[in-house]
């Protein structure tokens, strides 16, 4: 079997939840002895990035990047008002890249083709004009979500108009496009149910973020008494307006109660005004050379979103990790664990300090949930199932 593999960004170095989604898959083909070519896009900003890709990665997966400009440009974006296109979506669009696939296609053979998200569906038709080979999309999110969520969280009033209609664009052509590929894999079960309820009727299965224990077995570390932290790649903008939330409303609540507490930022692209923060209770660690370690070095972890969709894979890495995770409600959709036996759930500010507060004063809970989530997520995210079914799926279009 043969895949082609067409990613919204460069997926090397997993660094990010997009990322270590689109690369567990590919590792995990290849390893298994299918041939898996991944082209990539290359957003502004990733050029550092593709300067890291080591060279037996891109032989592996025969790689090619495809650097493209997809910043905001206010001319552009206002044309795109008066047009019936999504400018979150045309953003991706290359020229380059449509040629490049057409050229491709005409010359080699695959048997599966797979987009990973929403920003690859524009170049379904080139795919249609020169091959018949099927498509599966692969939903990491379902994007109109997190701007609805984001519209209905914005406090000013032409930023919140712009969002919804900018949300309002994407759902259209999110609902439009979903029917236009042979297969659906949605990364969580709400994705595909929230799918098949607005008439896809095509094949369709959940593949989770799945997850190679051994990834996290680094033995005993000395944990950082007093400490909450929160991991996550800080340029999506749902982890931005989530961590401002939280440094705003919910830990000045934590701090008054326990003044002994500290909450470390980690992650990549921490925006500069994020460091405004830091002080004896916060630090901005950055982005930090091992997930893992980090997590299991430190007491408490904090996923504090508001707005995003499908399945937050640092909550699943951090209860590989056996940490105990206080998390919104939106931050756990798409994971079937359980409030108060895999995961703590809080949603005010006020709900949220309280969940804080209450655990370091009964730590037992800390080691309770922690080692309950681990079990859950080895249970439930263990990668060698996962990609078994994965393969099952594709054998379907492959067998035809």
């Amino acid at each position: 079997m043969r895949i082609l593999q067409l990613c919204h960004k460069i997926p090397y170095p997993p660094t990010d939840g997009g990322s270590l989604a689109m690369n567990q898959i590919t590792q995990q083909l290849i390893k298994l002895g299918i041939e898996v070519k991944v082209i990539a896009l290359a957003p502004s900003g990733t050029k550092p990035i593709i300067e890291r890709i080591p060279e037996d990665y891109k032989r592996k997966t025969q790689f090619e990047v495809f650097p493209i400009d997809t910043r905001i440009k206010l001319w552009p974006a206002f044309r795109n008002i008066f047009t019936r296109e999504s400018y979150n979506i045309s953003r991706f669009h290359c020229k380059k890249v449509t040629k490049r696939l057409a050229d491709l296609l005409q010359k080699e053979k695959f048997d599966i083709i797979q987009l990973e998200g929403l920003f690859l569906t524009p170049y379904i038709p080139v795919i249609r004009q020169n091959t018949g080979t099927p498509i599966l999309f692969r939903s990491h999110n379902i994007e109109h979500f997190i701007w609805e969520r984001m519209a209905q969280a914005a406090s000013h009033p032409l930023k919140k108009l712009y969002l919804k209609f900018l949300a309002k664009r994407l759902k259209a052509y999110e609902m439009e496009t979903v029917h236009q590929v042979d297969g659906l894999v949605a990364i969580s079960p709400v994705d595909l149910r929230f799918f098949e309820k607005n008439g896809y009727a095509q094949p369709g299965i959940t593949i989770p973020f799945g997850i190679d224990t051994e990834a996290f077995r680094h033995g005993d570390r000395k944990v950082k008494k007093n400490t909450v932290f929160h991991l996550g790649s800080m340029d999506w903008r749902p982890n931005q307006e989530g961590i401002r939330w939280f440094l705003e409303q919910v830990w000045p609540l934590v701090i008054n109660q326990n003044p002994q507490l500290k909450f470390i930022l980690a992650g990549k692209n921490i925006p500069e005004d994020f460091y405004n923060y830091e002080g004896t209770h916060v630090a901005v660690a950055g982005e930090v050379p091992d997930a893992a370690e980090f997590m299991q070095t430190h007491e408490l972890m904090v996923v504090p979103l508001r707005s995003g969709g499908g399945m937050r894979i640092k909550i699943i890495e951090g209860m590989a990790a056996g940490k105990t995770i206080v998390s919104t409600s939106v931050g756990a959709e798409g994971i079937s664990c359980m409030h108060n036996e895999h995961i703590l759930l809080a949603d005010t500010p006020e709900e949220m300090a309280e969940t804080i507060l209450y655990c370091f004063e009964n730590r037992e809970i800390i080691n309770k949930i922690g080692n309950q989530a681990k079990t859950f997520a080895a249970r439930q995210h263990n990668i060698e199932p996962i990609i078994d079914r994965l393969i099952r799926f594709y054998n379907r279009f492959y067998n035809t």
